[in-house]
């Protein structure tokens, strides 16, 4: 049937295709044969309708791709959601048409290497950066006159004050008030009262082997008996061993240090406990890592700068200043916001099965920086059960890529 004089399709150009597209204006419905036997009409969607479908998510698709950052498109494509194994949105090969995915596949070898050994130096990065942090924290409250209240405060007022801007820009999220408090809870100024007093007490080996290990096992478990999440068993493996390797170091410091170390291991479960709480509620309800810990730092500046203020007043700024820059530039840029950043782009360049597993270095770090800067040499029992802690970790976190589809 030819189309009428008065139904006409211009051509219109949009801003993010190469080529005019044609679009029709009026779309007539056409019955489909049979249905006024069956006493209904039934419609379907004739040939423009379908192409101008097509058109705009094709025009949704670009202005999303243009919108990235350069570099990022690619990149985001090839990353695995954390903690989910699935692609964000099919980006991957093996959500592009053959030739797409055959040209896709012909790139990677040539940016591959780079791309591998960049994830690994921004992993090694994070973890070289974490590690240092209870050394830094025992530097701090055992051999100066700084306390943990110091240190506390010195850590989330600057890191508050840097990331102040960004919150602002970007609000709470609409985190319920009671997920904020957990939130600060977990990992904010209580959180680090508790390692910062468990540091004064206890050598650098002791929470290298208990606190990321414990918070582990505590987000597993409170994943499992609140939110009903099925353990794999490489996580029941890494849990043994993780339970295993705690306990070797337990035993052998109770028994060389008596009640200090029991209270000191007792600091530093709680610390796990707190961590594993920040972790599950972060995951539930926050979309962005670098968001959280924005709001666990501001939020933390805001509640814990007046009481420290009341409490001490000014006498920080009695300390010199080459005591106070290395703890300002570590605990308030380092930490919160530099380890945070490489360590998610280690995950954006390797995945999330390789990425998380540099979380697990971060042990045996502490404890080789700690014996380099601090001297405090692990006894064998100690070193034992930190192999089988590192191995626990190691087990627990890995999650192995899902196999390709099969050719078809």
């Amino acid at each position: 049937m030819a189309a009428s004089s008065n139904c006409r399709t211009p051509l219109k150009r949009f801003p993010f295709l190469d080529t005019p597209v044609k679009i029709d204006n009026t779309v007539k419905h056409q019955s489909q044969p049979g249905c006024a036997r069956r006493g209904r009409a039934h419609r379907i969607k004739t040939r423009p309708q379908r192409r101008r479908k097509a058109l705009m998510m094709q025009t949704k698709q670009c202005a999303a791709r243009a919108r990235q950052p350069a570099g990022a498109a690619g990149a985001a494509g090839q990353a695995d959601m954390p903690g989910t194994g699935h692609s964000p949105g099919g980006d991957g090969p093996h959500g592009k048409s053959p030739g797409a995915a055959a040209a896709h596949a012909s790139a990677m070898p040539a940016e591959q290497p780079g791309r591998f050994w960049l994830g690994v130096a921004c992993g090694v990065g994070s973890a070289l950066i974490w590690g240092a942090f209870p050394v830094m924290t025992r530097l701090g409250v055992a051999y100066s006159p700084l306390d943990a209240l110091d240190i506390v405060f010195i850590r989330y007022f600057f890191s508050g004050l840097l990331l102040a801007p960004f919150l602002l820009r970007k609000g709470l999220g609409g985190i319920p008030w009671w997920g904020l408090a957990l939130m600060v809870l977990g990992i904010g100024a209580p959180y680090m009262l508790v390692v910062a007093q468990g540091l004064r007490q206890a050598p650098v080996e002791q929470f290298a082997s208990i606190v990321p290990a414990s918070m582990i096992v505590f987000s597993l478990a409170i994943s499992m008996m609140l939110l009903r999440t099925r353990l794999r068993r490489s996580e029941w493996l890494g849990i043994a061993l993780i339970v295993i390797g705690m306990a070797a170091v337990a035993l052998h410091s109770m028994r060389t240090a008596g009640l200090g170390a029991a209270q000191a291991y007792g600091l530093f479960l709680l610390g796990g406990l707190l961590w594993a709480v920040y972790t599950v509620t972060a995951k539930a309800l926050c979309r962005s890592a670098f968001h959280a810990t924005a709001i666990v730092s501001v939020l933390s500046m805001l509640v814990f700068a007046p009481l420290y203020l009341h409490a001490k007043g000014l006498a920080l700024l009695a300390q010199p200043w080459q005591l106070l820059l290395p703890h300002i530039v570590y605990q308030g840029l380092f930490v919160s916001i530099l380890a945070l950043y490489l360590y998610s782009q280690a995950v954006l360049l390797l995945g999330p099965a390789v990425g998380s597993l540099f979380a697990a270095l971060v042990p045996g770090l502490a404890t080789v920086i700690a014996a380099l800067f601090l001297h405090e040499q692990p006894a064998p029992a100690t070193i034992a059960g930190l192999l089988l802690v590192t191995l626990g970790m190691g087990v627990a976190l890995f999650r192995a890529r899902p196999a390709p589809p099969p050719a078809r």
